[in-house]
Parts: C-alpha cells; sequence; structure tokens
C-alpha cells in the first residue's frame, strides 16, 4: 500500500501530505472519499479495489477579516435604522396627542394674549411648579353692588380672574361682576387695582376687566381646550370662601368633556372636571399639565349627596368672546329678533285656548321683530318653516342664521295664523336697544282686553 501511495504521487503529483503539527488549535480534520477514487477504481480490479481518505481541514469563517467586516456592518446599519423608526414614530404619536394651534387675540401691542398649543417637545411640568408659574395671574376680584331699598345697605361679592395680557386685561365669569357698582382686583403679590369693565356677554357668562398698572403684570398662557382627552390632569387655582383662601390650588382630572348643562336657564358646553371647585372659585383658572390656562371655572353642581362635579368654560370658546369684548366691547356678529318669549306649554294653552308655542311677551321697539310685524300677545308656532313649542328650539334655529338673513315666522294672533318675514339684526349690549315693551291691544271685535290665567312663574322668561 505505502508503495502504491508513493508511485501514484510520483505520476500525478496532487496528493497532498499534511502535517498535523501545523495545525492550529481551532482547525480540524476529517476523513472523506478521496475524488481520486474514481481514477483508482480504474486501474485496480473492483474485487481489489480500495477507498482511500486523506484529513481536510475545516475552516473557522469567521476567522476571516472580510466576512467579520461585513456581517458587522450589516448589524450595525439594522440597528441605527430601528432606532431612527422608534423616535420618528414617538415624535409622530406625540403631534397626533397634542396638535398645534395658532390662537391669537390682537388689542394692541401690549394686550396681545400669548397663546401656545400643547407643548410637542416639552415635558410635563409638577405640579409645585405650575402652581409657582400660575398663581401670580390668578387674581381675587371683590365686588360691592349699590345699596338698594329704605336702608341702602351695600352688599359684597367676591370671585376670581385671569390676567391674560401684561397690560391689565382680564377674564372672569359674567355672574360675578354683574350688578356690581365698584370692583376691586387683588393679586397674591398684594397689590391692589380699580376695575372697569370692557364688556360681558351673559350668554357665554364670559366678562373683560381692565386695570392699569405701571409695570407689566404677570399674565397666563392659554392652551388648547380641544387636544384635551378624559383622564388629563386638570389643576384648579382660584380664591374660594372670598379673601380668607386666597390662590387655592385643587388637583383632578377631566372628567367629560363637551358636556352639555343649563345653567340660569342659559346652555352651555363645559369641561367637567373633579378638581374642587367652590363658592369664589368661579372665573379662576383651570390647567393642564404644561401649565396653560385651557378652561375657566365656572360652577359647580352641589347637593348634600354630590361631590366632585365642577364645571368650566373651554378656553378655545371663550377665546373668540374675549377677543370680541376686547375689541368691540361686545360680541360681534350674533343674530337677534328683537323679542321676550315665554313657552306656552300643553297645560296652558288648554287653560287660555292657545296654541302650544311661544307667547310674545315684549318686543324690542325697531327690533327686526318690531320692523317685521310681529306684535306682544302673538304666539309663535312656525319659525322659519319651523313647528316650534319653545324659546330653545327659535334660539337653535336663530343661531343657525347669520345677521341680515331673512326669516318667515307664522303667529296666532287671536286665533288666526298670520304670516311675518324678519331681518335679523346685530346683537348689541342692552345700553345701546333698550326693551320697550308694547301692551297687548286685542282686536275690537273680541270685546275688550284678554284675559289669560298663567302661572305665577310664567314671566320668568328668557330674552331673545
Amino acid at each position: 500500500m505505502e508503495e502504491f501511495k508513493n508511485n501514484f504521487n510520483e505520476e500525478n503529483e496532487t496528493y497532498e501530505n499534511i502535517d498535523k503539527n501545523q495545525l492550529t488549535e481551532n482547525e480540524e480534520y476529517t476523513w472523506y472519499d478521496d475524488e481520486y477514487k474514481a481514477a483508482m477504481s480504474g486501474t485496480i480490479s473492483e474485487k481489489n479495489a480500495l477507498s482511500v481518505y486523506r484529513p481536510k481541514i475545516k475552516k473557522n469563517r469567521f476567522k476571516n477579516p472580510i466576512f467579520t467586516a461585513v456581517i458587522s456592518s450589516i448589524v450595525t446599519t439594522a440597528i441605527c435604522f430601528g432606532i431612527f423608526a422608534a423616535i420618528s414614530s414617538g415624535i409622530a404619536a406625540s403631534r397626533s396627542q397634542n396638535p398645534s394651534t395658532s390662537l391669537s387675540i390682537i388689542a394692541g401691542n401690549d394686550s396681545e394674549i400669548k397663546t401656545v398649543a400643547n407643548k410637542k417637545t416639552g415635558e410635563a411640568m409638577s405640579v409645585a411648579d405650575i402652581y409657582d408659574m400660575v398663581s401670580p395671574s390668578v387674581v381675587s376680584i371683590i365686588c360691592t353692588s349699590k345699596g338698594k331699598g329704605l336702608s341702602g345697605t351695600s352688599a359684597t361679592s367676591s370671585g376670581s380672574g385671569v390676567i391674560l395680557t401684561k397690560d391689565g386685561y382680564i377674564v372672569t365669569n359674567n355672574h360675578v361682576i354683574d350688578g356690581a357698582a365698584i370692583i376691586t382686583v387683588k393679586t397674591i403679590a398684594g397689590q391692589s387695582f380699580d376695575a372697569q369693565i370692557v364688556g360681558a356677554d351673559a350668554r357665554t357668562d364670559l366678562a373683560v376687566l381692565k386695570v392699569e398698572c405701571d409695570k407689566d403684570l404677570p399674565y397666563a398662557d392659554l392652551g388648547d381646550s380641544a387636544a384635551l382627552r378624559v383622564g388629563d390632569m386638570a389643576l384648579a387655582i382660584g380664591n374660594p370662601l372670598k379673601e380668607e383662601l386666597v390662590s387655592t390650588l385643587t388637583v383632578g382630572y377631566i372628567s367629560a368633556i363637551n358636556r352639555t348643562m343649563i345653567i340660569d336657564e342659559r346652555q352651555m358646553t363645559m369641561l367637567q372636571t373633579d378638581a374642587a371647585i367652590n363658592p369664589g372659585n368661579s372665573g379662576g383658572a383651570l390647567i393642564n399639565i404644561y401649565g396653560q390656562v385651557i378652561g375657566i371655572t365656572t360652577a359647580k353642581s352641589t347637593g348634600y349627596d354630590i361631590e366632585g362635579l365642577g364645571f368650566a368654560i373651554p378656553v378655545n370658546e371663550a377665546i373668540p368672546v374675549i377677543e370680541s369684548i376686547i375689541e368691540h366691547g361686545y360680541v360681534t356678529g350674533r343674530p337677534l329678533v328683537g323679542i321676550t318669549g315665554i313657552d306656552v306649554t300643553e297645560s296652558i294653552a288648554a287653560a287660555n285656548d292657545l296654541p302650544v308655542g311661544v307667547y310674545v311677551d315684549s318686543v324690542v321697539s325697531g327690533s327686526a321683530a318690531y320692523e317685521g310685524g310681529i306684535k306682544p300677545g302673538d304666539v309663535i308656532v312656525k319659525f322659519d318653516g319651523k313647528k316650534v313649542e319653545n324659546v330653545d328650539q327659535i334660539n337653535a334655529i336663530r343661531d343657525e342664521h347669520k345677521v341680515g338673513d331673512r326669516i318667515e315666522v307664522t303667529v296666532s294672533r287671536n286665533g288666526k295664523n298670520v304670516k311675518c318675514t324678519i331681518v335679523l339684526q346685530e346683537e348689541k349690549p342692552s345700553t345701546e336697544t333698550q326693551t320697550e315693551p308694547q301692551q297687548i291691544v286685542p282686536d275690537a271685535a273680541q270685546g275688550g282686553a284678554q284675559q289669560y290665567s298663567f302661572p305665577s312663574d310664567f314671566f320668568s322668561f328668557f330674552g331673545w
């Protein structure tokens, strides 16, 4: 065998002699059928054929530096792309949860209300930091009313307000300053100012005051109430129970959004929160975790079995009202009919032989209703071609129109339906348009004045 092997090597010069001493520790060898088996089989009889084996080195590929470099670059690239994708998706999610807004108020260079969208790249602040930042802009509002009756004793009440501009524009609730003869504003720093009413809006329960100060006043940033979700943290700062508890902080969550409420016979859309709101908090600030005012606290449901039901005017709804009051002194663009009316229910209708609808109690001289021929004593049964049964329905239809629109009104007058056409006018402060009630004058054919059996609270009507 050894002799054959040497002869084969000399003739073919292809056999390798492997020196096992030259193998490294990580290399190993195996045996396998030699590729020269076929050649040998041709030279040897099948009976005496041999299978010849030789060692073969199995190399470790990872020892190859080129292979290692390629694999490392691929892995590194994949990791970098993964990190970049994760960061991009996080930024996109943050933007979708905190959309930007473009809220602004123009009222002179020093009267610009600073509005900031929920910070896309900012971080939530601690409760203590929020209080330190916002509380200087929340003020106490002390109102003194004129004395009435023989005693002539004046009364005082208090509420809260939020400074909007560095030159002293302040927002509060209309019901806080309603009927006040003297209004005093006090800051947490101990400053005291006499305030003037810029304008007030009973429909939204908002009012704007103005104070004069030699130095710039601390003012609040306004956020975006449309970005709120149920479960977001909410903080309230106000002055409950007069000045003894000035700048009180309460903390809770947004309990509901777009909550429809009837407050003082007015339908309002509110934010609901379980942050404690008490008498005196009215007009104060409801704040998000970025230190931005997102609501004007205005009401609380009370009762021995009620707890944690507070409400605030969303700042996005308040801003257009505030802008209009600062610029014009009132809310512009609102259509007005010029009537005070009372709901005629089925029981009232049956007792007085009237149709169900809205009884016209008085008409404003020169108003749309006056010019259109509507008279006191009429009962409105259709408004803009739609059957109506109460004042709220008429208000809802009216608010779908704009100033200058023509509306057909059907009234029942002395048992007959009469059609009138009115052109909606712009609602202005009561000092500019005074209500002049007119007496009901029935037709002579009815033989004298009409007599109605109205309940005692029938005339607690809502003006529109």
